[in-house]
């Protein structure tokens, strides 16, 4: 068996680690078109699905939702004006939040007067199935539809997501109910709808 030197491993390791790192820099360039491109079909789908359009393929949603919604240019955030399926137009507001184990974040679509809540969508990085991870599923995204984010006073109280049963003195068209055994993630949607707040 032939002996290397310590100084020919050394060189030879390094330039293979050297040659490794270079092959994965280049695929990951290579890939990161396709990734971002993903990602704004991904968005555009998810926006869409909140305004009411449910069915739009992935390899049309960016162009569809190019012509029915627009950027809302000087926003703290990132908002959108937008045509619904219905057929009215709304507000889109993006919403960041926390939940069990990671990041969660979705788009709510308002009405033209920013009052009532047209619909939802939520995701997540890495909540529990069967839990937290409920949020993403259309029983807990409809449940919001139609609720309201002022009291029958004018206050703005956003929707308030409580465990089922337990909304005290909360207006029903001001509340959804939590996801059970979700507790965490369910608060942090709940956290989220507190910045639905628009001036109109």
């Amino acid at each position: 068996m032939k002996n290397f030197s310590n100084t020919y491993i050394f060189i030879y390791v390094t330039a293979l680690v050297l040659v490794i790192a270079v092959v994965l820099s280049a695929v990951a360039i290579g890939l990161k078109p396709k990734q971002e491109a993903n990602k704004q079909a991904e968005k555009a789908q998810q926006i869409l699905k909140a305004a009411g359009y449910p069915d739009i393929e992935r390899t049309k949603a960016v162009d569809f939702f190019a012509s029915v919604a627009q950027a809302k240019e000087g926003q703290e955030r990132e908002m959108y004006s937008i045509r619904c399926a219905d057929g009215t137009n709304g507000t889109v507001v993006s919403l960041r939040g926390k939940g069990l184990w990671g990041p969660i974040w979705g788009y709510a679509v308002l009405s033209e007067d920013n009052t009532t809540v047209k619909g939802v969508s939520f995701s997540h990085k890495s909540e529990t199935p069967g839990l937290g991870a409920k949020i993403t599923e259309e029983n807990f995204t409809q449940s919001f539809v139609g609720k309201r984010l002022y009291d029958k006073d004018g206050n703005f109280v956003s929707v308030k997501v409580v465990p089922k049963g337990k909304g005290g003195n909360i207006a029903e068209e001001n509340r959804v109910d939590a996801i059970s055994g979700a507790t965490i993630t369910s608060k942090g949607v709940d956290k989220m709808l507190q910045e639905l707040k628009i001036e109109n």
